[in-house]
């Protein structure tokens, strides 16, 4: 008998969401697998690797309530080579299921749905709203540098907080405050924050894992193609968010997303935000861009290692590699400070540059050896951004 119809771009929009997160190095055969869970015309699909977990609510036409567990990448697979025409599922005896459509028939071997992994209990009452573009914003800007060592696990995420704000500031914005991502693996740093309503459970700052951040850039970024391409999207303008003890909870229309936050201190950030950078350079994005671009391919791979010399109105960049030669390009800047020359990785200043939104951008310094201070030129209203490089011998 069958259990549920739905149409087939209806299921395939869902498991392209939910089918990213599942099967990804894991030991666990449960999860390589999806939930489907289906009632009052609706189909829930459901994955996790227990740090991220996805649930997406699409229409159906349900038959009787049921639920299946079977494989995230084979069933996506499947139901992508389907022509476009409604499927009809049916649940089988030993957890299988079979997928018609049209005329082909599959039928797929699953596990028992009462293994798969519960999600935590949320409450909806606590949700805030949040700008779905501010929020993007936030993660390009911030998650690059995040740490990749295993070993320096709190420093493996970003770290979403806020601060009230200064109504001599700020006058008429009682209701809200600043909201803050910081992103540091200990050789620089990004900070962003912007001001958006307060969020239910960041008062004392949470930790969010990487991986789980960039599936929620992926999330907001589909869904956003998904429209400009004349789709309909469960997903709009806003999101809503709030943290508990242990997770945080985000509802973008009919998808849930639930990460599990890290647990651990983060370090001081504050305290390595240069105060007395006192010499400061204008420089055009684009120009810098290119010029780090080309000398950076005669840099050491390793190292990735670039000198800047700093006079009068001009910077000189170069780069040498023991085994292939030198490179050395000039540019014009404004710029008034005594001669410096000072090392950086490359790839350091390339990643925060490009996050970058305006055409120029400021670069504040002391010494050879202190680190350097990138912000956008001008600011945006009710928007604050900088990025902190440390310099390297070279």
């Amino acid at each position: 008998m069958i259990s549920l119809n739905i149409e087939k771009k209806e299921f395939l929009k869902g498991l392209s969401v939910v089918q990213g997160i599942t099967g990804k190095k894991t030991t666990l055969p449960i999860l390589s697998h999806m939930l489907m869970e289906w009632k009052d015309n609706k189909l829930y699909l459901t994955g996790t690797d227990l740090e991220t977990a996805i649930r997406e609510e699409l229409n159906a036409e349900t038959i009787n309530e049921g639920k299946a567990s079977v494989s995230a990448k084979k069933l996506y697979e499947i139901v992508r080579e389907l022509p476009e025409e409604e499927v009809k599922i049916e649940r089988k005896e030993n957890n299988w299921i079979s997928i018609k459509c049209g005329r082909s028939v599959f039928n797929l071997a699953g596990l028992d749905p009462e293994e798969f992994p519960s999600l935590p209990k949320f409450n909806d009452k606590l949700f805030s709203k949040i700008q779905t573009k501010n929020f993007r914003e936030m993660i390009e800007k911030t998650v690059y540098a995040a740490s990749n060592e295993e070993s320096r696990y709190n420093l493996n995420g970003v770290f979403f907080t806020f601060k009230k704000i200064d109504q001599k500031e700020i006058p008429d914005e009682k209701e809200k405050s600043w909201v803050r991502m910081v992103a540091t693996d200990g050789h620089r740093l990004s900070l962003i924050e912007l001001v958006s309503k307060a969020i239910n459970g960041i008062e004392k700052g949470v930790i969010i894992p990487k991986k789980s951040l960039l599936e929620m850039k992926k999330l907001i970024s589909d869904q956003e193609g998904y429209s400009t391409r004349g789709g309909s999207v469960s997903g709009g303008e806003e999101i809503d968010v709030y943290f508990d003890q242990t997770h945080g909870f985000f509802k973008l229309g009919k998808t849930l997303m639930i990460i599990r936050t890290i647990d651990g201190e983060y370090p001081e950030y504050e305290q390595v935000i240069p105060k007395d950078n006192d010499k400061k350079l204008r420089v055009l994005k684009d120009k810098m861009y290119g010029c780090l671009k080309r000398i950076s391919t005669m840099a050491n791979e390793r190292v990735e290692g670039i000198k800047i010399s700093l006079k009068t109105n001009e910077m000189e960049i170069s780069s040498f590699h023991q085994d292939f030669g030198d490179a050395m390009e000039e540019m014009d800047i404004e710029y008034t400070g005594i001669p410096i020359d000072i090392g950086f990785n490359a790839r350091y200043l390339l990643e925060a540059i490009n996050t970058i939104d305006s055409e120029e951008f400021i670069i504040e310094l002391k010494d050879s050896g202190s680190a350097v201070l990138i912000k956008p030129e001008p600011e945006k209203e009710n928007f604050y951004q900088i990025s902190i490089v440390m310099p390297m011998r070279v």
